[in-house]
């Protein structure tokens, strides 16, 4: 039963987690979308993101990078 738990481990992806504050890019495929976002909020769907030129957007959390 624990080898069944352990394979399926390798295929799940963790969705990365972002705190309201937060700065971040959005990047797709490679590609560097948008720069310079604050976190709003996450739910489970995505993430509420501010952008400064480019208003609020909801994207994949999966898309976005934090700016450390």
């Amino acid at each position: 039963m624990q080898v069944i738990y352990f394979l399926k481990s390798l295929f799940s992806v963790a969705s990365a987690t972002f705190t309201p504050g937060e700065r971040v890019n959005l990047v797709r495929r490679g590609s560097i979308l948008r720069t310079d976002g604050y976190v709003v909020a996450q739910t489970d769907g995505g993430v509420l993101v501010e952008w400064p030129r480019a208003g609020s957007s909801f994207v994949k959390s999966s898309e976005l990078t934090a700016i450390v």
